[in-house]
């Protein structure tokens, strides 16, 4: 089969597209064929390094953690899915290996594909729409009326929680460029600020949730803008973070948090359901071949992309 691979840490030029066997299915396990798939950060940061502590150095190493495509074999002991089923999700950890023509996983990192949707416009989902639910409703318990502020809203992650905690029925902030406030308008934000002439910082009001998904915003800095009980979450794992998380961790006032996204097929379906329903939908910026995934990375490391980048899998 065809995969993406990388055999040391470094730039863009070290992904190569190779031919690897087809994963064997173990008891427990599924194996997708794999339809497409998706970049994200995490892919890039992985493949230059920066996490080399947590995925070890044993090359070559496979990238991607979305996915979307049709169950090819069902091992033993697997119940909920069959043979030829739509299907999407995406991978726990850090071992990546969407980016190819199969992947096995576990029952709970997949869940049926939303039957409105592209198998690209699913494998735009998983990762980013998993990462804002489980950042509002279980870092930051995120209920009716709260008052959101989502900065850098125009990215996966970002344009996901808009529209999540439009679900939740919380009134939304979005920060972004100006090029993106109307976009982010159709999306459900109730306002827009750009970052240019805005120091969200210095503002007035207050808000239940900061979600800091850009990861440019300190917990420190955030603060004075929080409510007496509202919570600061980031999806940046670095020190400063884990710093102010644990010193706020007993607080019973302002709170900081970290988000670390984790596979779980009911959140899967939750997605699935308000997707069918036209609560929410993938924005992709653009889709690209397996055999043009080096352009996929240099986009997504530009730091400008409006929602997700999508590779087909042929």
């Amino acid at each position: 089969m065809k995969s993406a691979v990388f055999h040391a840490f470094g730039d863009i030029d070290v992904i190569r597209i190779v031919d690897l066997e087809i994963p064997a299915t173990g008891e427990g396990e599924v194996l997708v064929r794999v339809r497409a798939a998706a970049v994200n950060p995490k892919d890039t940061f992985i493949r230059k390094g920066r996490f080399a502590a947590l995925t070890g150095s044993g090359f070559p190493m496979r990238t991607g953690f979305d996915f979307s495509g049709e169950v090819a074999q069902v091992g033993s002991g697997v119940a909920g899915c069959m043979k030829g089923d739509p299907v999407y999700g995406m991978l726990d950890g850090w071992e990546g290996g969407t980016c190819a023509e199969y992947l096995a996983v576990k029952p709970h990192q997949l869940s049926i594909k939303p039957a409105n949707l592209s198998f690209e416009e699913a494998a735009a989902l998983p990762l980013v729409s998993l990462t804002a639910l489980q950042a509002l409703r279980d870092e930051a318990h995120v209920k009716s009326g709260f008052n959101v502020c989502i900065n850098g809203a125009a990215g996966g992650v970002g344009s996901m929680a808009v529209q999540i905690a439009k679900c939740f029925d919380a009134t939304v902030t979005a920060i972004s460029s100006r090029q993106n406030h109307t976009f982010l308008r159709e999306l459900g934000a109730n306002r827009c600020i750009d970052y240019h002439d805005t120091d969200i910082t210095s503002s007035q009001e207050r808000f239940d949730i900061f979600f800091d998904v850009f990861g440019n915003q300190l917990f420190d800095n955030v603060q004075p803008i929080l409510a007496p009980k509202g919570v600061w979450v980031s999806t940046v794992l670095r020190p400063e973070v884990g710093e102010a998380v644990e010193r706020t961790r007993d607080s019973k006032g302002q709170r900081a948090k970290l988000v670390i996204v984790r596979a779980d097929r009911e959140d899967l379906d939750q997605v699935r359901q308000w997707a069918e329903a036209g609560l929410i939908r993938p924005v992709i910026q653009q889709v690209f071949p397996l055999a043009d995934i080096a352009a996929a990375h240099r986009q997504q490391e530009s730091k400008h992309t409006r929602g997700k980048l999508v590779v087909t899998i042929p």
